[in-house]
């Protein structure tokens, strides 16, 4: 069952998120965050962005959340998406299955278009953005520094509205 993420959720959420930090250059954090830190995030994303869980058999396995692509004002019309899931779980549909659920969730808010971003190699997220429909937007070489190592990253983008803004239409809430 995908649901809303609720504040008790956030120790599992930072469970799941540990493995990552520790053992993946999928996250560029260096230090687990706690789960009073997960609490707070969560607390500060759902503010602005939809965060949904992907619960099943009455346990978190999962969560993905839309964030900030970048603080200039001009950005406030983009989001950028993350996911992650119990890392024995990956690879079995549930990712696509949260992320169309999230950007579902994203039509009712004022974006135009969404962002990910994906440490390379990563193959499998790179194969399920694509077959969702997202587009090759670039990649940064030698941008994060983890494990002893240089890390490149992907961006991919989504259309997911219209653009048809003008100069003189009214500031965006969001932002």
């Amino acid at each position: 069952m995908i649901r809303k993420v609720r504040l008790e959720d956030a120790a599992a959420i930072a469970n799941i998120y540990k493995y990552y930090v520790e053992n993946t250059a999928i996250t560029f954090e260096l230090v687990v965050p706690t789960c009073e830190e997960m609490e707070s995030r969560i607390q500060k994303i759902v503010k602005k962005y939809p965060y949904l869980v992907y619960e099943f058999e009455g346990k978190v396995i999962g969560y993905a959340y839309a964030g900030l692509f970048k603080e200039r004002e001009a950005y406030r019309f983009s989001t950028e998406l993350s996911i992650y899931f119990d890392h024995e779980l990956c690879g079995k549909g549930f990712g696509r299955e949260i992320t169309t659920a999230l950007l579902a969730e994203l039509a009712s808010f004022d974006y135009s278009t969404v962002v990910v971003c994906i440490t390379l190699p990563n193959e499998r997220s790179q194969k399920l953005f694509e077959s969702i429909g997202f587009e090759y937007a670039g990649v940064l070489k030698n941008v994060g520094y983890k494990f002893d190592k240089w890390l490149s990253i992907i961006y991919y983008t989504l259309p997911i509205k219209e653009y048809t803004r003008s100069s003189t239409s009214e500031k965006s809430k969001i932002y």
